[in-house]
């Protein structure tokens, strides 16, 4: 099996609701880009259809089947729509199919990978499915975060926190799986706090790491009410409004990282840099940690909804000092 790093916690709840006979037929994993939410629904799925001893067993025909993506009851379902989502029809055709009796197994598994843009209408067609699915059907999906369902599609399925691992383990993904020399990978796993698809994503990617020097830096100078270098810092974005929404991205999880570090926490950082987090942690109360959370995310939806780039971070740099 691929080895999974971190969240042992969960893979223990997953194999003792396994052992008991009790996954629910809902789930979603949720947590940041690049933890391995669709590694832990697939986890999740091979848990559900193994037919060996110890679910998941790793070596029974149906684990080897979704290991080599083979397997006819695990029904990975295709993004449709305009925006990347989910659509009416294709919801409907889940909705229909899922009536129809497994090919190998007593369980079907639809995955609903990066639901981040899923419609509402298509929740409500889904929605009955949900509540009340046939007794061989489950449902996984996964997205960065709860609030993208309607509560009503929220009280229907189990949520599950997926967490960075640690540093170390990082690093050992990185040198042990993925061949990365001990030098890169090390740098990778500090600058990408143990965000595995992160650290892979920042080695071949001289933007990204551009980007978490300018979000290590941006802290610093927050921490230090420095106004003329927040200001410097931001303008430096104002013509690329993807590259700054992922600037204020890597900023919040600094932010995140600073009051997980001031209430004597050191693991389960997810920030791009330590040190500046740090920093931020000897000044930040947590309401002030809470304000600059709010006028981050306002810049990003302000961003998202195409406000001028310009504009809005120069505002934020203000509200920053605040």
């Amino acid at each position: 099996m691929t080895p999974i790093y971190g969240n042992d916690d969960l893979l223990a709840q997953i194999r003792t609701m396994a052992a008991r006979g009790r996954l629910p037929h809902a789930v979603l994993f949720h947590g940041a880009r690049g933890m391995g939410r669709k590694t832990l629904a697939r986890y999740y799925a091979k848990t559900a259809l193994c037919t060996g001893q110890d679910a998941p067993c790793g070596q029974c025909a149906s684990c080897r089947k979704i290991d080599h993506e083979s397997h006819p009851d695990l029904i990975v379902v295709p993004h449709s729509g305009k925006r990347g989502g989910f659509s009416v029809e294709t919801v409907r055709s889940v909705v229909k199919d899922a009536i129809v009796a497994p090919n190998d197994g007593a369980r079907k598994v639809y995955l609903f990978g990066d639901c981040d843009a899923i419609d509402p209408r298509s929740q409500n067609t889904l929605l009955k499915l949900t509540e009340e699915p046939p007794p061989h059907v489950l449902l996984v999906f996964t997205a960065e975060h709860r609030n993208v369902f309607l509560t009503t599609m929220l009280s229907r399925m189990m949520p599950l926190a997926v967490r960075p691992c640690t540093e170390a383990e990082c690093l050992q993904a990185l040198e042990q799986d993925h061949g990365i020399a001990h030098s890169d990978a090390l740098a990778a796993a500090a600058a990408c706090g143990g965000n595995i698809g992160t650290a892979l994503e920042w080695l071949d990617s001289r933007t990204l790491q551009d980007l978490t020097r300018a979000a290590a830096a941006l802290t610093e100078a927050v921490s230090v009410r420095r106004q003329y270098d927040i200001l410097r810092l931001l303008a430096a974005f104002e013509k690329d409004r993807q590259t700054a929404m992922t600037l204020l991205r890597l900023l919040d999880a600094q932010v995140r990282d600073s009051l997980v570090l001031k209430y004597g926490q050191d693991t389960g950082l997810m920030g791009c840099d330590r040190r500046s987090a740090e920093a931020l942690s000897r000044t930040v109360t947590a309401s002030r940690a809470a304000a600059m959370h709010r006028a981050i995310q306002t810049a990003w939806d302000a961003l998202q909804a195409n406000v001028s780039t310009r504009v809005t971070l120069a505002a934020l740099g203000w509200e920053l000092l605040s």
